[in-house]
C-alpha cells in the first residue's frame, strides 16, 4: 500500500513539472442533440494540437486544457461531426449541438467508447430493437447479451457479473442508488425503457467515485423532457400498458418527463381462478412510475428533480367449507421501491465542475397472512416486513489543473436504516420480533487521470470508506489504478486493479417467483464483504470505428461473503435468525471475454464469448470444501443482429448459448421421523433424500433464439407515428431447464414418498418455463398538434409573412 501511494506522488510531481510552450487555455462545455437537447454521453473530443482525446461524461460535459490555436473535433456515431477553433478570446463554456446524420441514424447501434474493456454501454435504440419476452424491451436482458454478464436462469433479468451474485451490483438512476430493481421475481426489470437515455455498466476498473458493491455498477441516465412541445407515447402489449408524457414547463428552460407502466394481468388471473374454482382467487400485478424535472436557468447551472415508485403485489384468497365450518384465508405480499432525489450541477469555472445532490430511497418487502374460522373467537393474523431506507448525499468535483491532468474528488454519505426481520402477530405477543440497525457510511475519494507522452492514460486514486453502527466500526481504504497504452492508431492495451467494500449482504432464494430479498447489515457478528480484481486486455477499432474488437482477462477474489446455512432458505419471523446465516465465505472467479461489434452500416450486430470459472467456500457448507458457485457457467455465447429491411421495417435476431447450471445430486434416501406429527401415537415417518457433494452435477446446456420485426407507420385517422413489434421468443421451442427436482412421477405434482403414497421409486425431472412464445405490442407517438384535427393556428407574424411574402 505504501508503494502505491509513493508512485502516486511521484507521478503527480512529474505531470506538474511539464509546462506548456504556449499559453494554456481552459475549455469546458456540453455536447447535446440539437433537436432533443439530450446529453450525448461518450462523445469524442479531440485536441488537434496536443492530441488529447476524451469522452463526455453522463451529463454530456467535458473539460480540458489546450494551446491557443487548437481545433476541437467533436464526433459521435450517428451524428454529423463538429469542429471549432480555440483562441484566447474563446468563450470558456461551449454549448455544442450535434445534428443527427441521416446516413447513419437508422442503423446506428451505439457509440463506441474506448473504455478499456471494463465498461459496456447500451443505447436506448439498441434496447428497443432487440427481441424481448412479450415484445417488451427490458434493460437488464439487453445487458445480459454482453460479455461477462449472465442471467440467473430462464427468463430472469437478474445480473451476474464476473462471478458475482445479484446483490453485488450497484444501480444508479441519475446518480441515485436504487435498492430493488426487478418485477415478478426477476422476470422484468423496474427500468422503463421510455425514460432511459444511456446505460454504462462497469464490470471492473471502478473509478474511485463509485463503490459500495463488489461486482458491478450500472450508471443509468434518464432522458430530459422535450424542450419544444408537449409530446409522448402510449403502448400496449401482452404484459401491460405504458404511457409517457414530456415537454416544456412554463418556467423558462424547464422541462418535464413522466413515464409509467402497469400490468393488466390482475383481471385475467381472477377470471381464470373463478372459472376453475369459485373458492380460490390469485392476483398478481406490478406498476412503476418515473418522473424527472429539469431546469437550466443559464449555461452554467442545471437543476434536476427525480422521482421513482414501483411495486409488485401478489394476493391469494381461499374459502374452505367442511362439515358446516367455513375457513377463510388470505395471503398478501407486496414489495418495491420509493426514490426521490434532487441534484444541482454547476460549472464553477472552465477548470472546475461540481455536482451535488441529496436523495431518499426505500425498499420494503411486506407479507400479510390472515385466517378466519367461523367457530374461532378471533382471527389469526401475521404481519412480516423487511426494509431498507437510504438517506444519501454526494458532492463531486471535476478539476483540470493543467493540460494532461484531470483531478476528480468528492464526498458521499449514506445514512441507512435496516429492518431485516419485523414480525407482528395479532394473537401472540411472544411472536413479535423487531430488529433495526442504523448505520452511517461515509466515503471520501480522489482520482487522478494523467495523459503521458500522448500515448498513455494513467488513472491513480483511492476511496476511503467508513462504516459505523451503535456497537461496530469499520474502515478500509480502497486503492484503484488503471493504465491504457495506445500501441497503434485505434489499438490499445489496458490493465487495472481495484478493491471494493460492501457493507450489506443480500440473502435470497434462487428460483423463487415471489420476492424474498432481505438485506442484512454488517455488524460485530457479520463482517463487511470485500473484493479485489485484476484485469488486463486489448481493444481496437477497425474501418473508421465500424468494427470494435475486445479481449479481456480478469481475476477476482471475494472475502467475508454471507449466505444461508445448509437447510435454510428463509428467515422471516425467527427471533434467532442470525443463526441461519453462514458468514466468512470466500469466492474466486477468473475468466476471458471476447467481444466483436459492428457499429454502423447496412446492418449492425455483435458477438461475444465468455470463458469463466467461479467457486465459493464456507466453513460449514460442503464440509468446508470449495464448490462450484450456484451460477457458474464456464461457456457463454451471445450474438445479435439488427437489419433494416425497409425504411419502415426492421428485423432483429438474438441467440444465446450457456453451459448448464450446477446442481446438487441425490445419492440415496432414508426415513426420517417428523417430531411434530404423530399417527396412532407413533412417529410419522417420511422419506428424505441424501445429497452428494454440493453442485457436483450440471443441468442440460441452455440455448435459445429470439426474433423480432418492428414496423413503423402513420395511423390512418390522425397520422400519428406508430410502431408495431412482433416477436417470437424461443423460436425453435427448446425445452431449457429452469430447475431440477426429484419426484416419484412425471406429472409435475410433487409427492414426497411416505406411508400415505407408498415408497415409490424416485427419479430426476426437469421443470421448463417458456416454450415458443409469439408476442405483439403496439406503440403510438403523439404531440399536442397531432391530437388535433386542424393544423396549429398561425401567429400574427406568420399570417403577415404568409400574406406579404407567400411564406409557409
Amino acid at each position: 500500500m505504501k508503494t502505491f501511494f509513493k508512485i502516486h506522488r511521484i507521478l503527480l510531481w512529474f505531470i506538474a513539472g511539464h509546462a506548456l510552450a504556449q499559453s494554456p487555455i481552459s475549455v469546458s462545455g456540453f455536447v447535446r442533440d440539437v433537436y432533443t437537447h439530450e446529453a450525448l454521453i461518450g462523445a469524442h473530443i479531440t485536441d488537434s494540437v496536443g492530441k488529447q482525446t476524451l469522452c463526455t461524461d453522463q451529463y454530456g460535459y467535458f473539460q480540458l486544457v489546450v494551446r491557443e490555436g487548437t481545433r476541437l473535433n467533436v464526433s459521435f456515431i450517428g451524428y454529423e461531426p463538429f469542429s471549432c477553433s480555440i483562441t484566447s478570446a474563446a468563450h470558456p463554456l461551449l454549448q455544442i449541438a450535434l445534428k443527427p446524420g441521416s446516413e447513419l441514424e437508422a442503423v446506428e447501434i451505439s457509440a463506441p467508447r474506448n473504455t478499456g474493456g471494463n465498461i459496456t454501454s447500451v443505447s436506448a435504440r439498441e434496447m428497443k430493437l432487440l427481441p424481448a419476452l412479450g415484445a417488451t424491451p427490458d434493460l437488464m436482458k439487453s445487458l445480459q447479451m454482453h460479455a461477462g454478464i449472465q442471467s440467473q436462469n430462464e427468463g430472469s433479468s437478474l445480473l451476474l457479473v464476473r462471478g458475482g451474485n445479484p446483490g453485488e451490483n450497484l444501480y444508479l438512476l441519475d446518480q441515485t442508488p436504487l435498492i430493488y430493481v426487478n418485477h415478478l421475481g426477476g422476470f422484468f426489470s423496474v427500468f422503463n425503457p421510455e425514460a432511459i437515455n444511456n446505460v454504462s455498466t462497469y464490470k471492473g476498473a471502478f473509478p474511485p467515485s463509485l463503490g459500495g458493491k463488489l461486482s458491478s455498477v450500472l450508471d443509468i441516465t434518464q432522458r430530459e423532457g422535450a424542450p419544444d412541445t408537449l409530446k409522448g407515447s402510449y403502448d400496449a402489449g401482452i404484459t401491460g400498458v405504458g404511457l409517457t408524457l414530456e415537454g416544456p414547463l412554463r418556467l423558462k428552460n424547464a422541462t418535464f418527463l413522466v413515464s409509467g407502466r402497469k400490468t393488466l394481468t390482475e383481471a385475467l388471473y381472477m377470471g381464470i381462478c373463478t372459472l376453475v374454482d369459485d373458492n380460490f382467487n390469485l392476483v398478481y400485478g406490478f406498476h412503476d412510475v418515473n418522473a424527472k424535472l429539469s431546469w437550466k436557468p443559464n449555461a452554467a447551472n442545471s437543476y434536476y428533480l427525480n422521482f421513482y415508485q414501483g411495486d409488485d403485489y401478489l394476493h391469494y384468497w381461499s374459502v374452505l367449507k367442511e362439515q358446516g365450518i367455513t375457513e377463510k384465508s388470505r395471503q398478501a405480499t407486496a414489495w418495491g421501491n420509493w426514490m426521490l432525489s434532487a441534484r444541482w450541477n454547476r460549472v464553477l469555472s472552465a477548470k472546475l465542475f461540481m455536482t451535488s445532490g441529496i436523495s431518499y430511497s426505500r425498499y420494503r418487502l411486506k407479507q400479510v397472512s390472515q385466517m378466519r374460522n367461523s367457530e374461532a373467537a378471533e382471527d389469526i393474523g401475521l404481519r412480516y416486513r423487511a426494509s431498507v431506507q437510504d438517506f444519501y448525499q454526494r458532492t463531486d468535483f471535476q478539476f483540470t489543473p493543467r493540460a494532461g491532468w484531470n483531478l476528480d474528488f468528492g464526498l458521499q454519505t449514506h445514512l441507512l436504516i435496516h429492518e431485516p426481520n419485523r414480525l407482528v402477530s395479532n394473537n401472540n405477543s411472544s411472536a413479535h420480533v423487531t430488529d433495526i440497525t442504523r448505520s452511517l457510511n461515509p466515503a471520501l475519494y480522489v482520482n487522478n487521470t494523467l495523459h503521458l507522452f500522448k500515448r498513455v492514460e494513467l488513472q491513480l486514486g483511492t476511496r476511503a470508506t467508513a462504516y459505523f453502527t451503535e456497537n461496530y466500526a469499520h474502515f478500509r481504504p480502497e486503492p484503484r489504478a488503471s493504465v491504457q497504452v495506445k500501441v497503434a492508431p485505434d489499438q490499445f492495451l489496458n490493465a487495472s486493479y481495484m478493491q471494493v467494500t460492501q457493507h450489506a449482504h443480500l440473502l435470497f432464494t434462487p428460483q423463487s417467483f415471489v420476492n424474498n430479498e432481505i438485506w442484512i447489515p454488517a455488524g460485530s457478528n457479520l463482517s463487511p464483504a470485500w473484493s479485489e480484481q485484476y484485469t488486463a486486455g486489448w481493444n481496437g477499432y477497425f474501418q473508421q470505428k465500424k468494427y470494435a474488437l475486445e479481449l479481456q482477462f480478469y481475476h477476482k477474489n471475494l472475502y467475508d461473503l454471507a449466505t444461508y446455512r445448509e437447510g435454510y432458505s428463509y428467515l422471516a419471523g425467527d427471533a434467532h435468525w442470525q443463526s441461519k446465516i453462514e458468514s466468512g465465505g470466500r469466492g474466486h472467479s477468473q475468466g476471458m471475454e471476447v467481444s466483436l461489434q459492428k457499429n454502423y452500416g447496412a446492418w449492425t450486430g455483435f458477438a461475444n464469448y465468455t470463458l469463466s470459472h467461479t467457486t465459493r467456500q464456507f466453513g460449514q457448507i460442503n464440509a468446508g470444501e470449495e464448490y462450484l458457485f450456484e451460477f457458474d457457467r464456464p461457456h457463454s455465447i451471445h450474438a445479435g443482429i439488427i437489419l433494416p429491411i425497409k425504411p419502415k421495417l426492421t428485423f432483429s435476431l438474438s441467440w444465446i448459448y450457456q453451459t448448464g447450471l450446477p446442481y446438487t445430486p441425490a445419492i440415496g434416501r432414508h426415513l426420517v421421523a417428523d417430531e411434530y406429527l404423530f399417527h396412532s401415537e407413533e412417529p410419522f415417518y417420511y422419506d428424505a433424500l441424501i445429497y452428494g457433494k454440493r453442485n457436483s452435477a450440471r443441468m442440460r446446456n441452455y440455448h435459445r433464439m429470439d426474433i423480432a420485426l418492428t414496423y413503423t407507420r402513420l395511423t390512418k385517422r390522425r397520422k400519428l407515428p406508430s410502431t408495431w413489434t412482433f416477436s417470437v421468443y424461443n423460436v425453435y421451442n427448446r425445452q431449457n431447464p429452469y430447475m431440477y427436482y426429484y419426484n416419484s412421477g412425471g406429472t409435475g405434482e410433487i409427492f414426497y414418498p411416505s406411508p400415505e403414497y407408498g415408497y415409490l421409486p424416485t427419479k430426476l425431472y426437469q421443470l421448463s418455463l417458456f416454450p415458443i412464445m409469439p408476442s405483439l405490442s403496439y406503440k403510438v407517438y403523439f404531440d399536442k398538434y397531432s391530437l388535433k384535427r386542424e393544423k396549429p393556428e398561425k401567429t400574427f407574424k406568420q399570417k403577415v409573412n404568409s400574406w406579404l411574402y407567400f411564406e409557409e
